[in-house]
Formats: structure tokens, C-alpha cells, sequence
């Protein structure tokens, strides 16, 4: 799903939303395998959108929630303190736990090079407002996914059973 530059965590769990549970629900997967992988983060120079640990979280969160067999695979994240951040946010909520949100001060210590933040959550951002015509945009691409991809996997879904 493509986003516009800049978007952050509430837009992203929006889209997040409106798109994975509906496939998810649709193709009633064995098993779930995900790429959770934290380049799209604030902080990473890569993809220039500006989600944080906070969105990370809960979706890691709603993954959980399908229940399903889960495969948890890495990937991009070019900022290690946020790969380590947001691997130990994932790790606790998959094992259904709360990590707490100080970073221990003698790991910070031996390992301070890497990390910004003592903590794992990272403080919400300013809300992103986006201007009328990528909303627009992005309500039109949501569109477009549900009145004609959505509609199409049903077809496929429908004709194997």
C-alpha cells in the first residue's frame, strides 16, 4: 500500500487496519509468517515514513490477536538501537508480556554507542497532517484495494473450495 512520505503511526494503523484483517479473515491462513522489520521508523533513512516503536507494538499486538502458528522473521532497519527497541517490544508481546519501558542502565552502559533513548517506547510524535490530496490519495488507493483486489481474492478463495 503505498504511503506518502512523512506518514506516521496513527495513518499507517488506519491503513494497517482497513487491510490486514480483511485478508487475513478472507485466506484463513494455517499459519501466519510475517517480516517485521523497522525501516520504516522516524529515525531510519531509508523509507522516509515516521512510524515509532508505539505503532510497532500494536501491531505486533493484532498479529497476536489472529491466534494463528507464528513465524516472526527480521529484516530492514538501519538504525540498530530501533531494530533492538522494537525486537524486545515484539519478543514480549508475542509471548503475551509487557516489556517495561526503561532500557537497564548497566546494558546502556556497555552497549551506549548504539542506543539514543533509555527507553524501548519511543515518545509519540506530533501528529503528521496530511495534505488534502494525499489523503485523498491514500483514501482512493484503500479504495481501489477494497472494491477490486478484496473482491478478487474471494473469487480465488471461493473457487478452490
Amino acid at each position: 500500500m503505498p504511503l506518502p512520505p512523512s506518514t506516521g503511526d496513527e495513518l499507517y494503523l488506519k491503513v494497517f487496519e482497513e487491510v490486514v484483517p480483511p485478508f487475513i479473515e478472507e485466506f484463513q491462513p494455517d499459519v501466519l509468517v510475517t517480516q517485521l522489520g523497522v525501516d520504516s521508523f522516524e529515525t531510519d533513512p531509508l523509507t522516509h515514513l515516521s512510524l515509532t516503536t508505539n505503532s510497532f507494538e500494536k501491531m505486533v499486538e493484532r498479529f497476536r490477536s489472529f491466534s494463528l502458528p507464528w513465524v516472526a522473521l527480521g529484516g530492514g532497519g538501519y538504525d540498530l538501537s530501533n531494530v533492538a527497541r522494537a525486537w524486545t517490544l515484539a519478543w514480549g508481546r508475542m509471548n503475551g508480556l509487557s516489556a517495561r519501558d526503561v532500557i537497564p542502565e548497566a546494558f546502556l552502559k556497555r552497549n551506549g554507542d548504539i542506543f539514543r533513548s533509555a527507553y524501548l517506547r519511543d515518545t509519540p510524535l506530533t501528529p503528521f497532517t496530511l495534505r488534502d490530496e494525499e489523503m485523498k490519495t491514500v483514501e482512493a488507493d484503500l479504495y481501489y484495494l477494497k472494491h477490486t483486489v478484496f473482491p478478487l481474492m474471494r473469487e480465488a478463495r471461493e473457487k478452490q473450495v
